[in-house]
């Protein structure tokens, strides 16, 4: 704030010691090719430094208006990707415990199983007699 201060009162100073260069009258034309050459009205030169300034302060912050919204833009695209990230994390987190919960109850199981020789006895007694050969259809 201590800056800009000082930068209008040096602007004061400096349009208040040239007063008279300023105030002269300046008549501005634009001659293109292809239409009738154009002329202003005689404008003093402080007007068209003062015009220049603010001119040229609008297209800044126009400028920094634009800049503002395309971050906002991108900012919200990026949220909503993480957004969407996170939930493909959850979603996989999920899974893997799942997962993991089957595996350990898998390897419970694993650890109950009988041994070799009582397994291969109780699959005979569960299973056909050995005189049967061809495999029944209805069970698949």
């Amino acid at each position: 704030m201590l800056l800009l201060v000082v930068l209008v009162f040096l602007a004061l100073i400096f349009f208040f010691q040239n007063q008279n260069t300023l105030s002269q009258d300046l008549v501005l034309s634009l001659n293109l090719f292809f239409i009738p050459a154009m002329t202003s009205l005689p404008l003093p030169f402080y007007f068209i430094v003062i015009a220049a300034f603010f001119l040229g302060a609008i297209l800044s912050f126009a400028v920094l208006v634009w800049d503002k919204v395309h971050l906002s833009a991108r900012l919200m695209k990026n949220k909503w990707r993480i957004a969407s990230l996170e939930r493909e994390v959850g979603k996989l987190q999920k899974k893997l415990e799942d997962e993991s919960s089957r595996n350990a109850f898998l390897h419970t199981t694993q650890a109950n199983i009988p041994d070799d020789k009582k397994f291969s006895d109780t699959i005979k007694k569960d299973h056909q007699p050995d005189d049967v050969a061809a495999p029944d259809p209805d069970r698949g």
